[in-house]
């Protein structure tokens, strides 16, 4: 059982002549509460989308410093593999120098040997002949 007199219900009719429950006043701030939280939603669902954007010009961007980083640390690694191959191709080069070097000394002090045995050899020749001649 209901008690009826406890329960105030105000049923009205609009300006369509439809049935309302509620009051033709209560029932405006009830469409314009809709429609505001409407626009609400709708401010919300685009704010959303502008941030998915974000997100993905951001990944992207991402992707593209971290591909550039990584093209700068191949570059830089490279640079360093060739300073170390001009350290060891100048090391190699130094030593070369030097062994040429000394097989110079050597090969003059064989030529400055020979020079003064052939010097000796034609003194001798030159003896002799002096002594034959004479």
């Amino acid at each position: 059982e209901i008690e009826m007199d406890k329960i105030a219900i105000n049923i009205t009719f609009d300006e369509n002549n439809q049935i309302r429950v509620l009051e033709a006043e209560k029932y405006r701030e009830s469409e314009n509460l809709r429609s505001e939280c409407m626009d609400f939603l709708k401010k919300i669902v685009t704010f959303n989308e502008n941030v998915e954007q974000l997100i993905t010009i951001l990944d992207d961007q991402a992707k593209k410093i971290e591909e550039q980083k990584l093209k700068a640390i191949g570059a830089r690694n490279r640079i360093e593999g060739e300073e170390e191959n001009c350290r060891k191709k100048e090391q190699e080069l130094k030593t070369l120098i030097n062994e040429r070097k000394m097989e110079l000394n050597r090969l003059m002090a064989e030529h400055e040997s020979l020079r003064k045995i052939e010097q000796e050899q034609r003194n001798l020749i030159d003896k002799l002949s002096n002594n034959e001649v004479a």
